[in-house]
């Protein structure tokens, strides 16, 4: 907000004060402390972060949107071991050869994230599809092919990121997260003397005149 030209407010005053916007000064034209403008960006990169993290879990939701992790190397070197893809899920009648997708194996609680290189319709079962897969890496196609009326279809992967998102898991890592989000929100919250003495002088005109 831009302050009024009054009595108590020269012209001059009133000019330096609008040049003086977005330097790394306070309001009394002091320069403000190295401590408090990291504080200040180290404050706006975790808001950023924050403000990506809810945007993740607002389109997922929205979307059907998933991460899936490689851990192995079937789908090299496309999608090495320790990559990591975003992923959709859709109608099997929107699936097409070519497309990368998860299905649940048929003979065991695990998922496996191959190509599409077959795809044949269902009879009794119109929303369905027969999908023969492959891994990028394998000479052979799966040895059954897999019926399904949905499959998270792999939209963008990356190499590497998977690696981070899995140490990102591990207890360790979690508890040294947790303890600096619970810092950065504490110092960041934290007032500063000289912050705290202006605020109070804006607050008394009359301290302020005096001065």
């Amino acid at each position: 907000m831009i302050e009024p030209l009054t009595a108590s407010r020269p012209l001059a005053a009133h000019a330096a004060s609008l040049s003086g916007r977005g330097s790394a000064r306070s309001s009394e034209g002091r320069p403000v402390p190295l401590i408090e403008r990291v504080r200040d960006a180290v404050t706006l990169v975790f808001g950023c972060l924050g403000i990506v993290a809810v945007a993740w879990f607002a389109a997922s939701a929205l979307w059907s949107l998933g991460i899936i992790v490689f851990v192995t190397g079937s789908m090299a070197p496309s999608l090495p071991t320790g990559a990591a893809a975003v992923t959709r899920v859709v109608d099997a009648s929107e699936l097409a050869v070519g497309d990368i997708v998860t299905v649940r194996r048929p003979d065991a609680n695990e998922q496996v994230t191959h190509r599409i290189v077959g795809i044949a319709p269902v009879a009794d079962d119109a929303r369905a599809r027969s999908l023969t897969l492959r891994g990028d890496a394998n000479s052979a196609a799966d040895l059954e092919p897999y019926i399904v009326t949905e499959a998270a279809r792999v939209l963008v992967g990356l190499p590497v990121v998977g690696e981070v998102i899995i140490a990102a898991k591990t207890p360790g890592v979690m508890l040294g997260g947790a303890g600096l989000v619970a810092f950065v929100v504490t110092w960041a919250l934290w007032p500063a003397p000289e912050r705290a003495g202006a605020d109070e002088d804006r607050s008394d005109p009359e301290r302020r005149q005096t001065r």
